[in-house]
């Protein structure tokens, strides 16, 4: 029911309720009906959080892979797979569980009192008790705690922009406004979770719990788009599943055609699968994953979820919001206009045309009269009190322009009168100072007014005086104006820079907010946002695929609005990123690729959010953004090193089966190359120092299997058959087969580049080099001093010949790169 259109007779009458509140029989009769005034915030728990480890599509291939070596009861291989993928799963859990345990401080966000009125008088309950017609009281600094309906009001002002989005304190009164209203212009109406600024207020409860606007949108995030990452995983994981079940079922048909025994025909199949299998890969990627989620730590960042980091270097658009993303969220004096000119304020003084100046009389009355017409209170560096009050005593106190001065009378603001005046006595004067709404300040002047700063979407407060000879009462006639002080929520100081870094790094910006749009289009073009601006109401009007291509500044939406807007872009193939620190922000950045929250922000938008950013700053999402390319690449390159020597091993397995010739290695050595020499390689791949120029590129729309992957996949498939066979028949030796295979790891390692040459990037990785001593020291001794593995000893010789010959590898990838890249110059 849209009560804000009602009079507060008629609401009252149909809450059934009355201006001495409800009985407490009655409200504990209402509370059973409508339940406790809580959001009700899904908590997952541990095993969940564990068990979705597994539901990783790679990680499933894994589980399938133990499944089959348990079969042909290859027990102790069937074994280490399973720790693998314990081992992943655990690695999983503990960055997703630390993050999960961090969000659980941040999820309350109802005082746990407010005041009601039962039976005539006022009581202190739990805001979880409060129920539809509760009559309550707020007054400054007080949280609302459920949606209500003013019944009457004294001076009161209510800070919504956790809820709008709209910067300013907005006005609050009884009266009655139009059905179609939008939550920013219902000034009848109090919301759940916005702050009480100044004055006092009475209401009546229309809504509670999730039957909010806040409980509306915290129901609003179930929606949830699959990130690039895991789309992309889930396609590779088909289409690899896909491939390996083909050419299983391919074998074992060949051996039916043959004349072969079944049970021969089914283990070969069987065999070629696991030899493809990649058991090593999920657990890598968790690696890289992981990595990524600690480097953005260092940056401020707190990723919930490991895909949230490969899907910041895939994102193609930013919705940003303004208050508190881009702007302080705090209001700054900016400007002062007076009858002899424009001065501009700034952090060190105040300038003029450019030039810093000391402060003229003219200029040294206005900042005195915002001073004193105030009622706003700083103590010890902690301000209390309205917004606005606290910006113009600020700046009185910095720019030390104070004075002593005696309150003798005072007429409050009001919303009707726009204005509010004081008289006061100081050390030898007595003064009349209004301040209020420039039109309401210019009928009670005697001079001539400059324009007002209202045009360049800032809030404009008008000043005048009038000295007496003793104060007889306000008498608001031939007042002397004295100028306007200019206010906004500022930019923050690193927004613009961080908004230039996304253009060049291919990323657009976007600014969604609940704000007006003269003031949305300021911060935009001060923080380099370009494009048209189009507001709440004209999107319902246009096809919202088409604005969204042409405007970035999109002012007065509802949250509503801007979860539209974001799957508009994504319906237009965008990865959509959200950034937003409101309760308005919550279900767009649920809805979005990736949520980024605000540290400060509301608790809501933490839950809705992928990644926290825990200083606040837009340019920590620029460094977000290029660890996750770093990241996405790494996986690139690791997928790129290990699939080729998976399908190395099922080809050998393949050529073995179809011409009928002997295998030159056993499954067990298959796994060992898969598991514990690919694990240990793989892994150094994650610890690649971070490529240059990262922002400089477009963002990651590749599929971790490229054509040009396949490729190399296909060459070095060929080359490993070929090497691995002729080492087997030379020497008769299966550990020659064996290393050979592991030698041509050891060199494709030093060149896993997709495009950059070895020469080029050098080998940097300390850690790559480590693993390489670590894995020819672990050979030697599993070849000549241990039968774990069932391999014949080798001597030096057969050593150096079996690494010599397996340096082709390298020398055939680098005459790829030179010559790919001498395609694509010319």
């Amino acid at each position: 029911m849209k009560f804000w259109s009602l009079e507060v007779d008629e609401v009252i009458q149909k809450l059934e309720t009355s201006l001495n509140g409800l009985t407490q029989a009655e409200r504990e009769r209402r509370l059973k009906i409508y339940g406790s005034n809580e959001i009700k915030v899904k908590e997952r728990k541990p095993f969940e959080v564990f068990i979705r480890q597994f539901l990783n599509p790679l990680v499933l291939v894994l589980v399938a892979s133990m499944l089959l070596l348990g079969y042909l009861e290859h027990h102790l291989e069937a074994i280490i797979v399973f720790a693998i993928v314990i081992l992943g799963a655990i690695t999983g859990f503990l960055q997703e569980w630390k993050a999960e345990s961090i969000m659980k401080e941040l999820r309350k966000f109802l005082l746990p009192k407010a005041l009601v009125v039962s039976e005539g008088k006022i009581i202190e309950v739990d805001s979880s008790s409060i129920v539809p017609g509760d009559v309550i009281i707020v007054e400054a600094g007080m949280k609302v705690p459920a949606d209500a309906r003013i019944i009457e009001s004294r001076e009161l002002s209510v800070d919504e922009s956790m809820l709008t989005g709209e910067s300013f304190p907005v006005t609050k009164n009884n009266k009655k406004i139009p059905e179609d209203a939008i939550v920013p212009e219902r000034t009848c109406m109090l919301y759940a979770g916005t702050t009480i600024t100044s004055g006092w207020g009475k209401a009546v409860v229309v809504a509670t719990g999730e039957k909010t606007e806040m409980g509306k949108i915290g129901k609003g995030l179930e929606e949830r788009a699959e990130t690039p990452l895991i789309r992309k995983i889930r396609i590779f994981a088909k289409q690899l599943t896909i491939g390996i079940i083909l050419v299983s079922a391919a074998i074992f048909l060949l051996g039916v055609y043959r004349d072969y025994e079944i049970d021969y025909s089914f283990l070969s199949a069987i065999s070629f699968a696991v030899a493809v299998i990649p058991e090593i890969l999920p657990a890598t990627i968790t690696l890289a994953l992981a990595f990524g989620v600690r480097e953005m730590a260092k940056k401020n960042a707190l990723v919930k979820s490991l895909p949230a980091v490969e899907t910041l270097g895939s994102v193609t658009v930013i919705c940003s919001d303004k208050t508190g993303t881009l702007t302080q969220n705090k209001l700054k004096v900016v400007k002062l206009l007076t009858p002899n000119g424009e001065y501009e304020v700034r952090e060190d003084g105040i300038y003029r045309e450019g030039n810093r100046i000391e402060p003229g009389e003219d200029v040294k009355r206005l900042i005195l009269a915002g001073y004193m017409c105030n009622r706003a209170v700083c103590e010890g560096g902690n301000c209390r009190g309205d917004p606005l009050e606290i910006a113009l005593l600020e700046l009185a106190l910095k720019m030390g322009i104070v004075e002593e001065y005696e309150v003798l009378d005072e007429i409050p603001f009001d919303s009707k009168r726009k204005f509010m005046a004081v008289s006061v006595k100081t050390r030898d004067e007595v003064y009349l100072i209004v301040k209020g709404a420039p039109e309401v300040i210019e009928r009670m002047t005697r001079t001539k007014t400059p324009e007002t700063c209202t045009q360049e979407g800032m809030r404009t407060i008008a000043f005048a005086f009038k000295k007496l000879e003793v104060f007889n009462g306000f008498e608001l006639e031939d007042l002397e104006f004295l100028g306007y002080q200019c206010l906004i929520d500022p930019l923050r100081e690193d927004s613009k820079e961080s908004v230039e870094n996304c253009k060049s790094a291919g990323i657009r910006v976007l600014m969604i907010t609940g704000d007006h749009p003269a003031t949305a289009l300021k911060i935009a073009r001060d923080a380099g946002i370009e494009g048209d601006v189009i507001t709440g109401m004209d999107l319902e009007k246009t096809d919202l695929r088409e604005a969204v291509k042409k405007c970035s500044i999109f002012a007065r939406t509802t949250p509503e609005q801007k979860l539209e807007i974001v799957k508009a872009l994504q319906a237009n193939g965008e990865v959509v990123a959200v950034t937003g620190d409101g309760v308005n922000d919550a279900p767009a950045l649920k809805r979005a690729e990736i949520g980024v929250a605000m540290g400060s922000g509301s608790d809501i938008a933490k839950e809705a959010g992928d990644m926290v950013l825990l200083d606040d700053r837009f340019s920590t999402i620029v460094k977000a953004v290029e660890v996750g390319r770093d990241v996405f690449r790494k996986i690139q390159r690791i997928i790129s090193w290990i699939i080729p020597t998976n399908g190395a091993q099922g080809s050998i397995v393949l050529v073995a089966f179809a011409l009928g010739i002997a295998m030159p290695m056993l499954p067990l050595h298959i796994l060992w190359i898969n598991t514990v020499t690919s694990g240990l390689l793989g892994m150094m791949l994650v610890f690649d120092p971070m490529e240059k120029g990262l922002l400089k590129l477009k963002p990651t729309k590749g599929e971790l299997m490229s054509k040009r992957v396949l490729f190399r996949v296909a060459y070095i498939s060929i080359l490993g058959v070929l090497l691995v066979y002729y080492l087997y028949f030379n020497t008769g030796k299966m550990s020659s087969a064996v290393n050979g295979l592991i030698a041509l790891q050891i060199w494709y390692l030093l060149t896993p580049h997709i495009e950059k040459s070895f020469f080029e990037v050098g080998l940097k990785n300390k850690y790559a080099i480590l693993g390489i001593l670590l894995l020819l020291i672990l050979q030697l001794y599993m070849t000549n001093f241990s039968s774990a593995l069932k391999l014949e000893p080798m001597s030096v010789e057969e050593w150096v010949k079996t690494f010599a010959i397996a340096f082709i590898v390298f020398i055939i990838v680098e005459l790829e790169k030179l010559v790919f890249r001498l395609v694509r110059r010319g």
